[in-house]
């Protein structure tokens, strides 16, 4: 299994795990907690591959540039979009407070969100080789 696969598959298995303590778990405070952790996990995902993006980036050619894998962003915001609606499934139809819920992957949205448009920028400031002449 490819290093991409294999996070894609760690990144999916936490999503089933978080939903699954959602869908079982009652108390408002513990769902909360374990959204938070899973929004964090999928914000430390994005920041890696931001990461590894711009140093393949620095690495190649004046003006060439690596492309964003938009796929892994997307198949984020999916399962955000599918937390999202089990949290609205588990309000309408048990009546469980999950206010917490709404705000942890609403901000999750925002990190995914951020991180498209933060390798768009991150990408120009690494290909912008003439303003690094212009500094010296």
């Amino acid at each position: 299994m490819s290093i991409k696969k294999e996070q894609m598959f760690w990144l999916l298995l936490a999503t089933f795990f978080t939903g699954a303590m959602l869908f079982f778990l009652t108390d408002s405070s513990t769902i909360t907690g374990i959204a938070w952790g899973y929004t964090a996990i999928v914000g430390i995902f994005v920041g890696l591959d931001l990461a590894t993006m711009v140093k393949k980036t620095s690495e190649l050619p004046s003006g060439k540039y690596k492309e964003m894998n938009k796929h892994r962003y997307i198949t984020a915001l999916i399962l955000f979009a599918l937390l999202l609606v089990e949290a609205f499934i588990i309000n309408s139809s048990f009546e469980r407070n999950v206010d917490g819920l709404y705000a942890s992957f609403g901000m999750g949205f925002l990190v995914i969100i951020g991180g498209l448009v933060a390798g768009v920028e991150c990408n120009k400031l690494v290909t912008d080789k003439p303003h690094e002449k212009e500094a010296e």
